[in-house]
């Protein structure tokens, strides 16, 4: 049953990105940030069924969120850092904006070692 919690918790992921790549390119932006918000009220403000989700173990994976988001939620819920995994983690600048690649143009990302 543990299992099966892990593959929804992936699978919403999942269906995350393919409804982030399925939209017109002027529709982007919004949706980047819609998700952006239910991932950063998701993991500050849990409710009851996942924090229950995470007593049974289940692991829920933030993709995209920025590197001063990921240390706060690190210092702040701590108790719950073994049921959270962060992919894509955006580093950011002195002043919180994201770094971007001269090259790409891209925002820059931490190597989280998942290939």
């Amino acid at each position: 049953m543990r299992n099966l919690h892990k593959i929804y918790a992936l699978s919403g992921v999942f269906l995350l990105h393919a409804f982030f790549v399925t939209v017109q390119a002027d529709e982007l932006d919004e949706v980047a940030l819609a998700i952006e918000k239910w991932q950063y009220n998701r993991l500050f403000n849990p409710s009851p069924a996942n924090l229950k989700a995470e007593g049974r173990g289940t692991v829920f994976i933030y993709d995209g969120l920025t590197d001063v988001t990921v240390q706060q939620a690190i210092e702040l819920h701590f108790d719950r850092i073994q049921n959270m995994m962060f992919t894509r983690t955006v580093i950011t600048d002195k002043n919180g904006d994201p770094r971007i690649d001269p090259i790409t143009g891209d925002k820059l990302v931490e190597e989280d070692g998942c290939d």
